[in-house]
């Protein structure tokens, strides 16, 4: 009798292994696909924003309020830059 472990095989563990890799870049994608059209719809929807603000005047606080829209709006849309709507991909 023999007192060595059995060990699985090989290529099977590193076909497991590529599988769960594919499905972790898999999730990768799609999270960075939902970030970028996230991103691509804020930075159309913000600028409805700056309407009230404008309307009003801007005051001390609120200049400040307007500015940082101002910054978030341009990252929104550098960020959802090259975002497809409709599924188009």
């Amino acid at each position: 009798m023999s007192s060595v472990p059995h060990t699985p095989d090989l290529p099977l563990e590193r076909d497991s292994l590529r599988r769960g890799a594919g499905l972790a870049s898999a999730a990768v994608r799609t999270g960075l696909r939902n970030a970028k059209a996230a991103s691509f719809w804020a930075a159309i929807v913000l600028p409805f924003t700056y309407v009230p603000l404008l309307a009003g005047g801007l005051t001390g606080g609120e200049a400040l309020l307007f500015a940082g829209l101002v910054a978030v709006n341009a990252l929104a849309f550098v960020a959802g830059h090259g975002y497809e709507p409709a599924g188009s991909q």
